[in-house]
């Protein structure tokens, strides 16, 4: 079997499936951490991260990162959902190391540069736009909102304009350090990928992350989607419908009180 499985002393597990007749290999880290995680006050800063480690670290500019993967051919992304975050990328298999590299950086080093946060908050805000014009991506912010409502299940993945354009880079420190421990993360490589040599780079690249593991997300509990709360009238809180007064292309436009810092464990 090809498929084979590390844990490594910290608790992060390293899983790889080894394909030696391809020529490129693709990777990603993914964190057992989402939006189901949030706290009411920070609804939408695990997309809001996700979207930030792209934008510059301590070794590389936001150009730098991109450049890095594309001028080998290579191509890097990211996706948050309720309850991961995943970043991943695919290279030429002799590129493998410098992709652990990049990954590792992007998490361990991020700098949140307030010009480049600002940026990516008045993104996400056209974003959730976007989402509102688009009924195919609203009606499941909607079954969300109405199967789990009130808990964080129930709410945007996006976040809302007022929270979003609230965060400060202490706030995103803050939600990294709680929630990006090794025992929650899995680094899993396949195609043209050594897993002792993938390990290896792991180790190396990502020691900067430890235990104990991220402190639970409160448990969903189905609201039941009954006739009553299926034909209320209230729209699922990343709408923007519940944002009177907001202009929806910038946060510039928003008078917004930060976000109090929730305690790492």
């Amino acid at each position: 079997m090809s498929v084979e499985v590390t844990r490594l002393p910290s608790g992060l597990t390293v899983v790889t499936d080894s394909m030696p007749h391809l020529q490129t290999a693709s990777l990603g880290v993914w964190v057992g951490s989402g939006s189901r995680d949030e706290q009411p006050e920070e609804h939408g800063i695990s997309h809001l991260l996700e979207h930030m480690a792209f934008k510059g670290t301590k070794r590389r500019t936001a150009r730098q990162i991109a450049e890095e993967i594309e001028q080998v051919g290579g191509d890097i992304n990211a996706a948050t959902s309720f309850e991961t975050t995943a970043y991943f990328a695919s290279v030429l298999k002799t590129d493998m190391p410098m992709a652990v590299d990049v990954l590792s950086d992007i998490l361990s080093n991020p700098t949140f540069d307030p010009a480049e946060l600002k940026r990516e908050q008045n993104v996400i805000v056209q974003e959730i736009g976007a989402t509102e014009d688009a009924p195919d991506d609203l009606v499941f912010d909607y079954l969300q909102a109405t199967a789990f409502p009130n808990q964080p299940m129930g709410r945007a993945i996006l976040g809302t304009p007022e929270t979003v354009c609230s965060f400060k880079e202490q706030h995103l420190r803050a939600y990294l350090a709680r929630n990006y421990r090794a025992p929650d993360m899995v680094v899993a490589a396949t195609g043209a990928v050594d897993h002792a040599a993938v390990v290896a780079e792991v180790e190396r690249r990502f020691g900067q992350f430890n235990g104990p593991a991220a402190p639970l997300p409160q448990t969903a509990k189905f609201g039941g989607g009954g006739p009553t709360s299926a034909t209320s009238s209230s729209t699922p809180s990343g709408s923007r419908t519940s944002s009177p007064g907001f202009h929806p292309l910038a946060c510039t436009s928003v008078t917004t009180t930060s976000a109090p810092l929730r305690p790492s464990n």
